[in-house]
């Protein structure tokens, strides 16, 4: 059986939740459990803390099976904190984060697999909003713009978190 959480956070990371979600493509479900495994070891930051004049909604989504046990054995490693407080932290973690950050701790394997390629001049077949696209990287780097991680392949440039490597 899945799961359920539901907890009371700042509505600023909801906002950001929202945001990433649509930027990377990624369901909520999805982009929560990746964050709850990729964040919980860095959540001690008490960062919750410091959002007291925040607004307060309820974030809501399911643990996926692998993150269930994880999730317990977390709860019996902490048992001075309760489990609302443990998710709260986890995720204002990860919202106070700039975006190529949360990007770089989300899809870490990507980034270094990119950043190898880019090192050994491999040539990447790369899954686009364009079509697959084939080539070498020539450049990873920060947007200026909007602070997402970008990569250059072929004098075309990508966001890291909205493609998908193939080979």
């Amino acid at each position: 059986m899945k799961k359920k959480i539901r907890v009371l956070v700042p509505t600023f990371i909801l906002e950001i939740l929202e945001k990433d979600c649509e930027f990377f493509g990624l369901t909520k479900e999805k982009l929560c459990n990746e964050i709850f495994l990729k964040f919980s070891l860095k959540f001690r930051s008490r960062y919750q803390d410091e959002m007291i004049f925040e607004e307060k909604e309820y974030l809501q989504f399911t643990l996926n099976k692998a993150n269930q046990r994880y999730y317990t054995d977390l709860l019996k490693e902490l048992p001075e904190a309760n489990d609302s407080e443990i998710i709260r932290e986890i995720f204002s973690t990860y919202s106070v984060l700039v975006p190529f950050l949360r990007e770089i701790y989300l899809f870490r394997e990507k980034v270094i697999f990119l950043y190898s390629s880019l090192k050994e001049y491999r040539v990447l077949k790369i899954d686009t909003h364009h079509g697959v696209v084939e080539g070498k990287v020539t450049r990873i780097y920060r947007c200026q713009e909007n602070n997402y991680l970008k990569i250059d392949i072929e004098e075309q440039s990508y966001y890291v978190g909205q493609i998908r490597v193939i080979s």
